[in-house]
């Protein structure tokens, strides 16, 4: 009874807060936003840059990702109706997959220790969270 209730109360979060529980938030979370747009996350980014040792144009494609990434955030404060939440809700699901190809193109054989290091550091952010 205890899981059914858990399970039903999984399913009624919104997609952020779900996905806050999973240990690996790509390409489902806005990554790149945390990390190259928001104010908190740029030393982040800076420090993932520097890891990676990423080239400028790696790093002016993941800033680009960023912002594509937030218009779809920014895009479902216009939503009315569940009709146009489930045709913006498709294309957030496109926008991700092409996301994750884009970047696994971008990064080529750092794109192994790019996802290692988020997972980490998205763990670290949960921890710090709660």
């Amino acid at each position: 009874m205890n899981r059914l209730l858990l399970a039903l109360g999984l399913m009624t979060l919104p997609l952020g807060a779900h996905a806050a529980t999973s240990p690996d938030p790509w390409p489902g979370s806005p990554v790149l936003v945390r990390l190259f747009s928001l104010p908190a996350g740029r030393a982040d980014g800076e420090r993932l840059s520097r890891t990676l040792a990423l080239t400028p144009v790696q790093i002016a494609e993941l800033r680009r990702l960023a912002r594509v990434e937030a218009a779809y955030g920014q895009a479902g404060r216009q939503v009315i109706g569940r009709q146009e939440a489930a045709r913006l809700n498709a294309r957030i699901a496109v926008m991700r997959v092409e996301k994750d190809r884009k970047v696994r193109a971008l990064l080529g054989a750092k794109y192994p220790a790019f996802r290692q290091w988020v997972r980490v550091w998205w763990a670290g952010q949960v921890r710090a969270a709660r």
